[in-house]
C-alpha cells in the first residue's frame, strides 16, 4: 500500500526489491516509448508491429489510437504489479508437450493474462542461466525450434488452424505485449536446457482485489452494526433484506477470499517480509464482528412475534449465504488436511483458520454451521406453510 513502510527480513531481499522496483522503472520508460513509436507508425499507415520483438510478427486485432493521448498511453503503462517466476526444466520431467504446433515442452500452457486494465501493456524480463552456446550462421538449420533454448510463443485466440510463433529468448531479453495483443492472442513459454527466471510487470486492475478494497467492503458490511460500549453486545441497525444479504456476502468474501487464502500458504510469507501480519490481523478482528452481526442476524429470526412475513424475508436473504459459508468451510478444512498438505515441509503446511472447536466462549456461532442452517430451512418452512 501506498505510503506504508515494508520491513524485510534479510538485506538482500530488500535490496532484490529495489533492484526490481527500478527494473519496473526502466520498463515502463521503454513501454511508452514503444507505445508512441507504434502510434507514429499507426498514423503513418506503416505496417505496425503490436509485440515489439520483430517484424514477423502479423498485425491482427490492432485497435485504433485515433485520439490517444499522452496520459492515456502513461495509465496503460503504469506498471503496478510484478509476477516472477523461477524453473528448473531438468528437474521438472512431467513438463507437458505443446498440443496443437509441435513446439515442444511447455513451461506455461497457452492462456492470456488476466485482471488487467483494458488494453493494457505487459513487459517480461526474461534471464535464463548460462547454457548452449549460441548456434552461428554455419550450424546446420533445425527443424522448429531450438529445444535447448527458452521460447514464447504466440497464437490467435482459440485458433489452432493459423500456425503459431515461437520466439527465441536468450539471456537478459525483454519483450512487450501493447494494445490489445494480450486479449486478442494467447501466449505460451516453451522451456529451454537451463534454469530461467522472469518478471512480468502488468498494469492490474485494483478496483477489487486490494487491501483497500477488502478494508472499505469490511466498512460497508459493519456500518449495519451497532456496538454497546459497556458490554459488547452487537446490534443491528436495519433488517433490511438487502442490507443483510450484502452483509453476509462481504462476511463471506472476507473469510474465504482472504483470510483462509491467506493461511494456506502457511507461514512462508515470513521468509521475507512481516508485512501482512498487522493486515491479517485487522481483518480477522472485522471478520469476528461480522460473526457477531451474523448471530444478531439468528437473535432475530427466532426471536417471538416477528411477523411471519419479515421473519420470511430475512431466512430468505441471508440463508444461501450461511449455506455457502458452511459448504467453504468444510472444503477448505479438507484441503488443510489432505495427504499432500500432510507431505510438506512444516513452515509451508496449511492453516485451517480461522477455526476453533465446538463451544469456544469466545466466539459466537460454532464453525460447524449445520446445525443452525438445518433449523433456519425449518424456520422457512414453518413460514411458507
Amino acid at each position: 500500500m501506498k505510503g506504508s513502510n515494508t520491513r524485510y527480513s534479510e538485506a538482500e531481499i530488500a535490496a532484490a526489491c529495489q533492484t526490481f522496483l527500478k527494473l519496473n522503472d526502466y520498463l515502463q520508460v521503454e513501454t511508452i516509448q514503444a507505445w508512441e513509436e507504434l502510434v507514429a507508425k499507426d498514423k503513418g499507415s506503416i505496417d505496425a508491429v503490436p509485440l515489439c520483438i520483430g517484424p514477423d510478427f502479423p498485425r491482427v486485432g490492432m485497435g485504433s489510437f485515433d485520439g490517444q493521448d499522452e496520459v492515456d498511453i502513461k495509465n496503460r503503462s503504469a506498471y503496478n504489479v510484478t509476477l516472477l517466476n523461477f524453473m528448473d526444466p531438468q528437474k521438472m520431467p512431467y513438463l507437458k508437450e505443446e498440443p496443437y504446433f509441435g513446439m515442444g515442452k511447455m513451461a506455461v500452457s497457452w492462456h492470456h493474462d488476466e485482471n488487467l486494465v483494458e488494453r493494457s501493456a505487459v513487459a517480461v524480463y526474461s534471464y535464463s542461466f548460462e547454457g548452449p552456446e549460441e548456434e552461428n550462421e554455419e550450424d546446420p538449420q533445425l527443424e522448429g525450434r531450438d529445444p535447448d533454448i527458452w521460447h514464447v510463443g504466440f497464437k490467435i485466440s482459440w485458433d489452432i488452424e493459423t500456425p503459431g510463433l515461437a520466439i527465441p529468448l536468450h539471456q537478459g531479453d525483454c519483450y512487450f505485449m501493447l494494445d490489445d495483443l494480450n486479449a486478442t492472442h494467447q501466449h505460451c513459454v516453451l522451456a529451454g536446457l537451463p534454469p530461467r527466471f522472469s518478471s512480468t510487470h502488468r498494469v492490474a486492475e485494483c478496483s477489487t482485489g486490494t487491501l483497500d478494497y477488502i478494508l472499505q467492503r469490511c466498512q460497508v458490511a459493519l456500518q449495519n452494526v451497532r456496538e454497546e460500549a459497556d458490554s459488547g453486545d452487537v446490534s443491528l441497525k436495519s433488517l433490511e433484506p438487502a442490507v443483510l444479504k450484502q452483509g453476509e456476502e462481504i462476511h463471506n468474501e472476507v473469510e474465504f477470499e482472504w483470510l483462509r487464502q491467506f493461511w494456506f500458504q502457511g507461514s512462508r510469507y515470513r521468509k521475507c517480509t512481516d508485512w501482512w501480519c498487522q493486515p491479517m490481523t485487522q481483518l480477522e478482528e472485522l471478520w469476528k464482528k461480522m460473526e457477531s452481526a451474523t448471530n444478531a442476524v439468528l437473535h432475530e429470526v427466532r426471536r417471538e412475534g416477528v411477523p411471519v412475513e419479515q421473519r420470511n424475508e430475512t431466512l430468505t436473504a441471508i440463508l444461501a449465504s450461511l449455506t455457502t459459508r458452511q459448504n467453504l468451510r468444510k472444503e477448505w478444512r479438507a484441503r488443510c488436511q489432505s495427504r499432500i498438505a500432510r507431505t510438506l515441509p512444516a513452515d509451508q503446511k496449511p492453516e485451517c483458520r480461522p477455526y476453533w472447536e465446538k463451544d469456544d466462549p469466545s466466539m459466537p456461532l460454532p464453525f460447524d454451521l449445520t446445525d443452525i442452517i438445518s433449523e433456519l430451512r425449518g424456520l422457512l418452512l414453518e413460514a411458507k406453510a
